[in-house]
């Protein structure tokens, strides 16, 4: 029994002996592990859905989206990750601002006027007193701006980050008919796609008609409208120069249209700081090129329209008839003014001087 009681004594302490030296190389295993792992927050990716309308090859989308991801996915080390839904596969043009408010979508193309009765800043970018060239546009309403903070900080107060401001040029009117002078307005039918070009058509003595861009053509074709109001871009994707030979290019005499990039504020405030910066530089140096693209392919695409057959009404500053627009419009733009706050007005009118 005393010998059994040694041995035993023994064989607790080699059992002890044993199991200490496995706790701690099974400790020394497991914090060679925990430094080899990669941080936390590498492994809870992040995914950002982006969505875009029209068509996928126009400068907003393709110099856009893909410079973008490329960027953002980079820069965070993977931690990050874009998904792509183009071409309205997720959200249509005129849902964006909802989407984006409730979530649907956490980056969108959007046109800004869309956003016109929700944010006074937006609606000012939505008006025939906002028409900063081609030139000067990223020095009104770049990155860094007044003009771009003060949108970004009456964006934020609806749920929305400003991500980037974007130039789609001068509107453009193609037509069944020459529409030169004011006068060929009256009593004319023509599309508009919003709150500034239906006021536009009224105010010219012309009737707008709200319809969905696929329906421009047919409408055109059948003679429903006269006339369509709409972006270059979608005048020639659309192939209205089949059944329309007219287009007048307003030159900002008619306002600009503007679309951008927004996102769902409370999305990105949820990401840590550094990788809100990753996507905030992304956004504006995509934005950026992307503008540079849109200005660099609007004179081509007038060309693009003449070489279809269309006689293109450029309204030049220091002409008669740009002069003419510009009075028949007066009304609407005083109109226009009287509707914000004077301040923001005083520094819209500034920044494009």
């Amino acid at each position: 029994m005393k010998v059994r009681k040694q041995f035993g004594h023994v064989g607790a302490c080699v059992d002890v002996g044993l199991s200490s030296r496995r706790s701690a190389l099974a400790m020394l295993g497991a914090a060679g592990v925990v430094a080899a792992m990669p941080p936390a927050r590498a492994q809870a990716k992040v995914t950002l859905r982006v969505s875009t309308w029209g068509a996928s090859k126009a400068p907003q989308v393709s110099a856009f989206v893909g410079p973008f991801q490329s960027m953002v996915e980079k820069a965070s080390n993977g931690a990050i990750a874009i998904q792509n839904f183009p071409d309205g596969a997720l959200v249509n043009e005129r849902a964006v601002p909802s989407a984006i408010q409730s979530d649907v979508v956490d980056i969108s193309l959007t046109t800004m006027g869309s956003w016109a009765s929700i944010a006074p800043e937006a609606g000012v970018l939505n008006t025939v007193f906002f028409k900063p060239t081609a030139g000067n546009f990223e020095k009104v309403i770049g990155p860094g701006t007044a003009l771009f903070n003060r949108l970004d900080t009456g964006m934020s107060k609806h749920g929305v980050k400003m991500l980037c401001v974007l130039y789609n040029g001068p509107v453009v009117l193609v037509s069944r008919q020459p529409f030169t002078t004011p006068q060929s307005f009256k009593g004319k039918t023509v599309r508009v796609f919003d709150k500034l070009t239906a006021s536009i058509v009224q105010t010219l003595g012309g009737a707008p008609s709200t319809i969905e861009v696929a329906d421009v053509y047919p409408a055109l074709e059948r003679g429903t409208v006269e006339g369509a109001i709409g972006g270059l871009e979608g005048a020639i994707g659309l192939k209205e120069y089949e059944v329309a030979k007219n287009a007048l290019a307003t030159n900002g005499v008619f306002g600009l249209l503007i679309t951008g990039y927004v996102m769902n504020a409370a999305k990105y405030n949820a990401l840590p700081p550094d990788l809100q910066k990753v996507v905030i530089d992304a956004a504006y140096k995509a934005g950026t090129q992307a503008n540079a693209a849109m200005v660099a392919a609007y004179a081509g695409e007038l060309d693009e329209m003449r070489q279809h057959g269309v006689t293109v009404t450029v309204l030049e500053p220091g002409t008669a008839v740009y002069q003419a627009f510009t009075q028949a419009l007066g009304p609407l733009a005083k109109t226009q003014e009287a509707a914000f706050d004077p301040q923001l007005v005083a520094q819209v009118i500034a920044a494009q001087k």
